[in-house]
C-alpha cells in the first residue's frame, strides 16, 4: 500500500511539526505519522533540515529519529548530513567541557568559583541524555560582583583576549557596568567566554540576583571547585533569557532550543512551581502556555494559559506565515526602542552625565564605531527571518 499523499508543510505547520519530533517520545502515535509524512515526495527536506538548523535543534532532531529507528526512512543524504552535525557537535561539546576544566581551574587559583549558567550549566549537570544533543555558542559564568573584573583579568592572563580590537576600544573602559564583560576568546579554544557579573538585566534584578541563585546553588560532582544553578531557576532563567533578555515576548519569536531545555528542565521541577518567584507572572504564563503547545504536550509542561498567551501565538503563527507581518512588526517595535527610546534616552542622559557625554561623542566621532553599527542595523532589516 503506497503512503498517503501529504500537501508540503507551511511554516507554521513545520515549526509545531518540528516541535512534535523533540518530543517524539510523549506521543506513541506519532511515530507512524512522521515516517507517512516524510516518505512522501512532498515533503521539503531542504526546508526542514534549513528551519531546524535554525533553531539550533539538528542534533536533537538526529539523536530523536535514532532512537525511534526512524533514520533509515530518511533520504541518504539527509541521514548522514545529521550525523555529520551531530558528530561535529559532539566533539565540540567534548571539547567544551575540557575547556570548561581550564576556566575552572584558573578561576580557582584566584579563590573565584564560578556558576556556570545556560548550555554550560546544563551540560556539566547532566541535563541531555547524551553529550552532543545541546548545540552551544558561548560559555556563560557567574562570579560575584567584587571577583568580576579581577576574573577577566585572570582570563586574559591565560591568553583570553576580547575578540576584536574595536569592543577592546569601545567596550573595555565600560566592561565594570555591563551585564557581562565583553566576549573573550582564545585561539584554539572551542568557545568564546562570557563572564557575569549579573545573571540577567539589571530590570529583573529585584527579583532575580546572584543573591538568590547562591541560595540554591549546586556543587558540579565531576568538575570540583564551580557550581551550577538549581533546576528551579534555571526554568526562571530559561524565561527570561528567551522572552525577556532576547525580547520573545515582544517580538511573538521564540527558539525551539530553549523550548526543548525547558521541556527536560520540566522533568525535573514542574514549571507552575517557579511562578511564585517571577514578578512578570503573565509574561511567564503565556511562554509556558506557548512551549506546552509548541510541543504538543497537551497540559503536560503547563495547564492553562491566559490573554498574554492568546497575543503571543497569534503574533508567533503571524511572523511564521506572513513575511510582510514579520517585517513590519520587527520594524516597529526595533525603531521604538532602539532609535526613539534608546537614542533620544542616550542624548537627554548626556546633558547632566558627563560619562554619557563622553561615551556618546566618542561613538558618534568615531567612523569604525559608525561603520559598525550602520552594518548591525543593516544586517538587522535585510537578513532573513530567523526562530
Amino acid at each position: 500500500m503506497s503512503s498517503p499523499t501529504f500537501l508540503a508543510m507551511t511554516n507554521i505547520e513545520l515549526f509545531y511539526f518540528a516541535g512534535k519530533c523533540l518530543t517524539i517520545e510523549e506521543h506513541p502515535g506519532f511515530r507512524k505519522e512522521l515516517i507517512d509524512k516524510i516518505t512522501t515526495d512532498s515533503f521539503d527536506w531542504e526546508k526542514f533540515v534549513a528551519h531546524c538548523s535554525n533553531h539550533l535543534i539538528l542534533p536533537v532532531i538526529y539523536l530523536k529519529f535514532k532512537s525511534q529507528d526512524i533514520l533509515k526512512y530518511l533520504p541518504e543524504e539527509v541521514s548522514e548530513f545529521l550525523k555529520e552535525v551531530y558528530e561535529l557537535n559532539l566533539e565540540r561539546n567534548n571539547q567544551i567541557k575540557k575547556q570548561l576544566q581550564e576556566i575552572t581551574g584558573i578561576l580557582n587559583k584566584g579563590n573565584i568559583y564560578p556558576i556556570y549558567l545556560k548550555g554550560a550549566g546544563h551540560l556539566l549537570n547532566g541535563l541531555y541524555a547524551d553529550m552532543g544533543e545541546r548545540m552551544m555558542s558561548d560559555i556563560d559564568l557567574l562570579v560575584p560582583e567584587k571577583d568580576y573584573v579581577n576574573a577577566a583579568q585572570l582570563m586574559k592572563n591565560e591568553g583570553y583576549s576580547m575578540h576584536d580590537e574595536f569592543a577592546s576600544e569601545f567596550y573595555g573602559e565600560d566592561a565594570e557596568s555591563l551585564k557581562h564583560y565583553p566576549p573573550l576568546v582564545k585561539d584554539g579554544s572551542a568557545a568564546h567566554i562570557e563572564i557575569h557579573r549579573l545573571p540577567v538585566e539589571a530590570a529583573c534584578q529585584s527579583w532575580f540576583n546572584s543573591e538568590l541563585i547562591d541560595t540554591e546553588k549546586k556543587p558540579v560532582s565531576a568538575l570540583k571547585g564551580c557550581f551550577v544553578i538549581s533546576d528551579k531557576h534555571n526554568i526562571i532563567h530559561n524565561f527570561i533569557h528567551s522572552q525577556l533578555g532576547h525580547e520573545g515576548h515582544i517580538y511573538g519569536i521564540v527558539s525551539l532550543r530553549d523550548l526543548y531545555d525547558l521541556y527536560l528542565l520540566s522533568k525535573r521541577t514542574e514549571v507552575q512551581q517557579t511562578l511564585p518567584c517571577i514578578k512578570t507572572k503573565q509574561k511567564a504564563i503565556a511562554y509556558f502556555a506557548f512551549a506546552d503547545r509548541a510541543l504538543a504536550l497537551d497540559s503536560q509542561l503547563y495547564e492553562g494559559g491566559n490573554f498574554s498567551s492568546w497575543i503571543f501565538i497569534k503574533k508567533h503563527d503571524l511572523n511564521q506565515s506572513s513575511r510582510t507581518f514579520y517585517l513590519l512588526h520587527r520594524g516597529i517595535i526595533y525603531f521604538i526602542q532602539r532609535v526613539i527610546i534608546g537614542f533620544t534616552g542616550q542624548i537627554i542622559k548626556s546633558f547632566y552625565s558627563r560619562k554619557m557625554r563622553h561615551w556618546v561623542i566618542k561613538r558618534l566621532t568615531d567612523r569604525q564605531y559608525l561603520i559598525a553599527h550602520l552594518n548591525s542595523y543593516k544586517s538587522f532589516f535585510i537578513t532573513k527571518k530567523k526562530v
